[in-house]
């Protein structure tokens, strides 16, 4: 069987700030890693960077399956999608989510409607403080200390700030002071299964005066917020309050159309109530992601987890 890992390089950002390229460093380390990881278990293996410059030579591969670990399409942004659509009409499986899907989760208003149609949890809208995010960017891009705001007039400058910057609206709903949860789903229909919850644990010298994760947190290393902020697997949880835990998330992953794997980002209120932030259809699974920590808490080795994900899409 022969495997083609697909990977994007953003060489340039055009929407948002300078740093942002910052969130995408590691999907060609990454991608390289799956590479050679896929090697290992003896699969006949290549890699294709996708740019704008050679669609066409992506539509002559040929694989049995295409390892989907592209955020997009080269340096275009919002072009992950896309890059789904193509995939999808070359007639060739791929491991990951379908463009409805993927369009569906980036769009974090979208989400939410869905969420709330199916009785599951999202935080309101109405009550200070409020969070303000971009609508259809992911890992915390556009998420800073000023993310939350206090009162009507810290809004409006935020929500101005923002549009400004990523050309885009902004979701505004409530900040939910407590912890926070990343919940991965491997699997499809009967099969899918609920891995062990990680949580991210903000450190006594966390600096931020709200526990979000934010840019600096994420990907920021030099900052004490990055240094800050460590993700432990699993989280210490109450059986009862885990399996709702547990539920939510699947259901989520479920009405959201996610498939072969997925991670739900979970905001645990101090009354206990598991409010779902965000669906990550397309999460990092690098050898340091929170999906891959959530793996390894379930008894899978690197290799392993890849070779779920693989077997996942050939079994579809």
């Amino acid at each position: 069987m022969k495997i083609t890992v697909l990977y994007n390089l953003v060489k340039s950002v055009t929407v948002g700030r300078s740093q942002d390229i910052l969130a995408d460093v590691d999907t060609v380390k990454t991608a390289k890693v799956i590479l050679e990881e896929l090697k290992k278990l003896d699969y006949e293996t290549d890699i294709f960077e996708i740019s704008e410059e050679n669609i066409g030579d992506l539509k002559k591969l040929e694989p049995d399956l295409f390892f989907n670990y592209a955020f997009g399409i080269g340096s275009i942004p919002k072009s992950e999608v896309d890059l789904a659509n193509i995939l999808e009409g070359m007639g060739i499986l791929f491991t990951g989510s379908t463009a409805r899907a993927i369009a569906l989760t980036t769009d974090k208003a979208l989400t939410k409607d869905v969420l709330r149609a199916n009785n599951l949890p999202t935080p309101g809208e109405t009550k200070f403080p409020l969070i303000v995010k971009p609508k259809d960017e992911d890992c915390s891009l556009g998420i800073t200390e000023s993310s939350v705001v206090m009162n009507a007039q810290e809004l409006e400058a935020q929500v101005n700030r923002l549009k400004e910057l990523y050309s885009e609206e902004v979701l505004v709903e409530e900040y939910i002071d407590g912890r926070e949860l990343n919940v991965t789903i491997l699997g499809n229909g009967e099969n899918a299964v609920v891995l062990p919850v990680s949580e991210i644990i903000f450190g006594d010298k966390y600096p931020g005066k709200y526990k979000i994760v934010d840019f600096d947190a994420k990907w920021e290393e030099q900052t004490d917020s990055f240094k800050e902020t460590n993700g432990v697997c699993p989280a210490d949880l109450p059986k009862n309050l885990l399996e709702e835990i547990n539920r939510v998330s699947k259901k989520a992953y479920e009405v959201t159309g996610c498939r072969d794997y997925a991670r739900v980002d979970i905001r645990l209120s101090a009354d206990n109530t598991p409010y779902i932030l965000e669906v990550n259809a397309n999460p990092g699974i690098g050898p340091t992601d929170g999906a891959t920590r959530s793996a390894k808490a379930f008894g899978l080795t690197y290799s392993q987890f890849l070779e779920k994900i693989v077997q996942n899409a050939l079994s579809r």
